[in-house]
């Protein structure tokens, strides 16, 4: 008997629409979008990507969430009614009432971004190449010692459009929170740090993008001025929000100034690494002070105390004389936690030096520790309706952890006598070997720095 055989569609159907008898009216907005910046992870396996699953619902979804809290934080007397409000719009797990999310969204990928499965290369090197660009960004996706092999990524290019289908009453509010993750988010892992970024390619870029960045563009596009400063309760107030933000804007260096000539084409990217490079320069750029260049064959010296202050709290200072005093304060540690490193042992004449071992940055509270704190601080190339790209540092408002506490973790054990509060600059007693570090707080520092040295323009805080 012979067999026929019956050849796929050409196109999957469409999906049919679900809906609810009776519900309310829905309707749809699309925009065209475009990823303009290297895209880590997004996968629902980490350190991977999805060929299949190319852009995945559930994690725009997530950044979706994130950017409504931080709209409209404010607007709620407690974290439960915060918490009621985002699962009613964004779905929660279900139980006899019910948790669907109203708001339904979908994707249609139009071209893929080819796939990037190069070594990250934090410095040029004679023997391994060149050093990749935005490798400050990029460095979790390195293999490592322990047999981690190197996690791809996907390179600028990726077209799709997003669509989102919602009761028309929320719809105007939707819109809000997708120009919000437009312009301040993107997609995938380590968006703070300028990944993922994204723009609008369809003929609408006015009603979605400003035309520059201008707090009067950002009142025309949400209806309000998102970034005025408000009241939140006390336990809302580490919650992420723009309201009380700061935004700062710069000018995008060229490929040349940015050291990558001939490998870095695009607008969006030299805009994302100049913002990038601003807070590379900031925590460990030897032609800004953070560091001074080493003498003989020793490495270059930090300006910032964490690494005096480790030395001292493990007695190992016979190699490199601390210039701060005892007293802990880990400043660094408020662009984000955990911070995980270890000390350069081998000298370039083959000695060695009598440092410290590996050890965690982390903090804790009346609860216990904890491995994680997301940075407030946004480093990104932000588009315009022009089609042009603009460095911005977005430091969004939110407050310590209260009781919060920084902490030396060594070999899995808190180190006695490490604890300290957040936001410590420099230490009780010690003089700021690096001159930003004499203002009253890290936001305050780093900003600052970023308009004296970087000639940044403050838009708002």
């Amino acid at each position: 008997m012979a067999l026929s055989v019956v050849k796929p569609p050409a196109a999957l159907p469409e999906p049919r629409r679900r809906a609810r008898r009776c519900g309310p009216v829905l309707e749809t907005v699309r925009v065209e979008l475009e990823l303009v910046t290297p895209v880590l992870g997004g996968a629902a396996v980490p350190r991977t990507i999805d060929d299949v699953d190319v852009v995945r619902v559930p994690s725009i979804r997530g950044q979706l969430r994130f950017w409504w809290r931080a709209l409209n934080v404010q607007r709620y007397v407690s974290a439960k009614k915060l918490y009621e409000e985002e699962s009613a719009l964004f779905g929660r797990a279900a139980d006899e009432k019910g948790g669907r999310s109203p708001v339904e969204l979908r994707v249609h990928v139009q071209t893929r971004g080819e796939v990037d499965d190069d070594e990250v290369r934090l410095s040029d090197s004679k023997k391994h190449g060149p050093a990749t660009p935005g490798a400050y960004a990029l460095f979790p996706a390195r293999s490592q010692a322990d047999g981690t092999p190197m996690a791809p990524r996907r390179k600028p290019g990726t077209r799709f459009t997003l669509e989102v289908r919602a009761p028309k009453e929320r719809l105007e509010e939707l819109r809000r929170v997708l120009r919000a993750w437009i312009l301040f988010g993107g997609y995938g892992s380590r968006t703070r740090r300028g990944l993922g970024a994204l723009t609008v390619t369809g003929a609408d870029k006015a009603s979605w993008l400003p035309e520059e960045a201008s707090l009067a563009e950002f009142e025309r596009l949400f209806g309000r001025d998102v970034f005025a400063r408000e009241t939140v309760p006390a336990e809302l107030a580490q919650t992420p929000r723009l309201a009380g933000a700061s935004l700062l804007v710069g000018k995008a260096l060229s490929a040349a100034e940015l050291g990558f000539e001939g490998r870095v084409t695009t607008d969006a990217e030299r805009a994302w690494l100049t913002a990038l490079h601003w807070l590379r320069d900031f925590r460990q750029g030897t032609n800004t002070g953070a560091r001074e260049p080493g003498a003989g064959n020793r490495p270059s010296i930090s300006n910032w105390p964490e690494a005096d202050k480790i030395r001292l709290l493990t007695g190992k200072t016979t190699s490199h004389k601390p210039r701060y005093g005892e007293d802990p304060a880990w400043p660094r540690t408020g662009f984000g936690l955990p911070i995980v490193g270890q000390f350069q042992k081998k000298a370039r004449d083959g000695g060695t030096y009598d440092e410290p071992g590996p050890f965690e940055l982390t903090w804790k509270d009346g609860e216990g520790l904890h491995n994680r704190l997301a940075s407030p601080l946004i480093v990104k190339a932000m588009p315009l309706a022009n089609g042009k790209f603009v460095p911005i540092a977005l430091w969004l408002a939110r407050a310590w952890p209260p009781g919060g506490q920084v902490v030396l973790r060594m070999g899995g054990q808190e180190k006695p006598g490490s604890a300290a509060p957040f936001d410590t600059l420099p230490g009780r007693g010690d003089r700021a070997l690096f001159d930003p570090l004499t203002a009253k707080t890290l936001r305050a520092a780093f900003l600052d720095w970023l308009v004296s040295e970087k000639k940044a323009t403050r838009i708002v805080g």
